[in-house]
This record gives structure tokens, C-alpha cells and sequence, in this order.
């Protein structure tokens, strides 16, 4: 039974993956900056809409009383027309009440026909306005459902990374634990999976997880004679580690947020941030967050593969 396994390979696919995620997300950003262009359009039009809204539905409020008074003052004409009054007292009082609410169903009709015009001069822009918005939103929620779908896509396979990642971790961390009992006091390998996918935890503990599997290895590699042993050499893997994770937790938590504050929501971010730039800013973060990783990789599979071809010396 083989001691050591070679896990370059689940390396080279995690870089593989990296490659496929840093595409997914330039692509989302480029759907994130289409749907900010109409997004923008939306919000540009939607003091005008809302006002016009506004002043047609006023502009309905009165009808519905104009019309009730309408009837009723119809109604109480035509029940007076068909009282039957005797004397000539009576039809004189009649007459003039009956001309008294004539002229106040008169003025009524002229009030309803006004609110009608009002109705009606509105109408015709609010009604152009409204499809004009129709449209624009339309537009919005097309573009945003895109990013979205991409967005998530995006995410998925960062999941997938991820795990492969925690397994290469898991296959390493084994590999030290298969030829070096005193690594046995330190974290067990399936702490990979563990420290990446359990949060708040996640936020800390991959990194010293990796130092740790890079730490043994070294040290393993230099008792053994496979390597070197320069005690003056300046040991530079735990500033790249550093960086990466420093990148790595810039880029999915803190640009994330920053971009979801500048682009979904309407506060000081959306107004004070160049929206452009922070894309530019978040993908280029991303590049040297990958590129970083992808070298932290390669240069373990170097030492992985050199663990494995030299088995017997363990």
C-alpha cells in the first residue's frame, strides 16, 4: 500500500477550476455593469414617473364624488317633476326649486366635465410615461436576472473549487501523516473540509491549516535529504500564504459587499462610487488572487511529487 499518493493532479484541477471561476466572474461583472446601465435609467425616471403618477391619480380622486353628486341632484330634479302640487303658491315654489337645483346640477356637470378635461390632458402623458417605464423596468429586471443567473453560476463553481481544493488539503495532510508520526499530534487531515466549509471558522483556519501541511513538508523534505537544509535561506511561504488569504478574503467578503452596496442599493456607495472602477478594482483583485493561489499550488505539487517519487525514503 502506497504511503504517499501523488496529488498534483487534484492540484492542477483546482487550478483548472480557479481558471473557470476567474471567467464566470468577469462575465458577471459585465453583466453587473448591464444591469447598472439600466438600473441607472430606472432610477433617473422614477421622480418623473412617481410625480406623474401621482398627480393623474389625484387628478381621479374627484370624480367619483362629482358623479354621485351628479345623480343625485338628477334624481332629486326628476322626483320634483313629478310631485303633483294645486295651488299656484305651490307651483311657484316648485318651479323654483325645481330651477334652483337646475342650476346647481348645472354647475356639478360643468365641475365633473373640468375634473374629466384634467383627466383626460393627463392622461395622454401619463399613459406614455407609464409604458416608457413598463419598458425600462422590463429591461432592469431582465439585465438583473442575468447577472443573478450568472452570479450564482459563479458561486457554484467556487463551491466546487473549494471542496476540490479541501481535498487536495485532505490528500496532502494524509500523505504526512502516512510517513511522519509526530504530524499525528498535530490537525487531523479531514480538518480540510472542516475549515473551509464551517463558517466564521472558515475565516481563519484554512490558512493554518495550509501552513501547517507546507511547514511539515518542508521540514520532512529537509531531514530526509531531498532538499537543501540552508538555515541563512529567507523563507518567504508564509508571506504568500498571507497574501493570498488576505486577497482571497478581500475578494470574497469585503469587494463582494462593497459591490453589492454600490450597485444594488441607493446610498452613499451608489452615489459616491464610480461603479466602473470598482468592477475594475474587484476583477483585478480576483486576477491576483488566483495567480497567487495558482503559484502556492504549483510550487507544493514540486514538493508533493518529490515526496512521491522518493517513497521509499520514508
Amino acid at each position: 500500500m502506497k504511503k504517499i499518493t501523488n496529488n498534483t493532479m487534484l492540484g492542477k484541477l483546482t487550478i483548472l477550476l480557479n481558471a473557470v471561476v476567474l471567467v464566470c466572474f468577469i462575465i458577471a461583472m459585465l453583466m453587473l455593469m448591464k444591469f447598472d446601465k439600466t438600473n441607472k435609467v430606472v432610477i433617473s425616471q422614477r421622480g418623473d414617473y412617481e410625480k406623474a403618477y401621482e398627480e393623474y391619480v389625484m387628478a381621479q380622486h374627484p370624480l367619483k364624488q362629482d358623479s354621485a353628486e351628479v345623480a343625485y341632484y338628477q334624481y332629486k330634479i326628476d322626483t320634483l317633476q313629478q310631485r303633483n302640487v294645486t295651488t299656484k303658491d305651490e307651483k311657484a315654489a316648485l318651479a323654483k326649486t325645481i330651477e334652483d337645483n337646475k342650476a346647481i346640477l348645472a354647475e356639478k356637470i360643468k365641475t365633473r366635465e373640468e375634473h374629466l378635461a384634467k383627466v383626460a390632458e393627463l392622461s395622454g402623458p401619463y399613459e406614455e410615461l407609464n409604458a416608457q417605464w413598463d419598458e425600462v423596468n422590463a429591461n432592469n429586471d431582465k439585465a438583473k436576472r442575468t447577472f443573478w443567473t450568472v452570479a450564482i453560476l459563479t458561486m457554484i463553481v467556487f463551491l466546487v473549487k473549494t471542496f476540490v481544493l479541501a481535498h487536495y488539503g485532505y490528500k496532502n495532510s494524509k500523505n504526512l501523516h502516512n510517513v511522519a508520526d509526530w504530524t499525528k499530534n498535530g490537525t487531523a487531515p479531514y480538518m480540510s473540509y472542516v475549515s473551509w466549509f464551517v463558517p466564521i471558522y472558515n475565516l481563519i483556519k484554512p490558512v493554518s491549516f495550509i501552513n501547517e501541511v507546507c511547514d511539515d513538508t518542508d521540514y520532512l523534505l529537509e531531514n530526509k535529504g531531498l532538499v537543501p537544509s540552508d538555515p541563512d535561506k529567507i523563507d518567504n511561504s508564509g508571506l504568500y500564504l498571507g497574501i493570498w488569504w488576505g486577497l482571497l478574503l478581500v475578494s470574497v467578503w469585503l469587494m463582494n459587499f462593497i459591490l453589492y452596496k454600490t450597485f444594488f442599493s441607493e446610498g452613499p456607495l451608489f452615489l459616491k462610487f464610480n461603479h466602473g472602477t470598482m468592477v475594475i478594482v474587484a476583477i483585478v483583485i480576483m486576477v491576483l488572487c488566483m495567480l497567487m493561489e495558482t503559484y502556492l499550488i504549483l510550487n507544493y505539487n514540486k514538493k508533493n511529487k518529490l515526496m512521491a517519487d522518493n517513497e521509499d525514503k520514508f
